[in-house]
């Protein structure tokens, strides 16, 4: 499975310090310093939540904004149509950890 082959896919995208850059899909049509904050609050939360519970390292996540899908692990970025989208492959397709720009 590749990328290409997600559901409701819009795009993929690579975070390098603090910018981002799209791999493949259409163009980030949502102002990329709101989103990379977004992304790095809700990493930080997640990382103290993840100690204070015992969890182990905290990795990513993924999230639901209205239906707009985001899911975030290893500075990678998949957004895709929360309704139809297959989160399974999603989630697959960022362990793979093999998207490269």
């Amino acid at each position: 499975m590749s990328y290409e082959d997600i559901p409701g896919l819009i795009g993929v995208y690579k975070i390098s310090g603090s910018t981002i850059t799209k791999v493949y899909g259409q163009d980030l049509k949502l102002n990329s310093e709101k989103l990379l904050n977004i992304l790095m609050e809700n990493m930080r939360i997640g990382e103290e939540e993840s100690r204070k519970i015992g969890l182990g390292s905290f990795m990513g996540f993924a999230m639901i904004l209205d239906n707009l899908g985001i899911a975030y692990l290893n500075n990678t970025i998949i957004l895709v149509d929360a309704v139809k989208t297959n989160w399974s492959k999603v989630v697959k397709e960022l362990e793979k950890g093999v998207i490269s720009v």
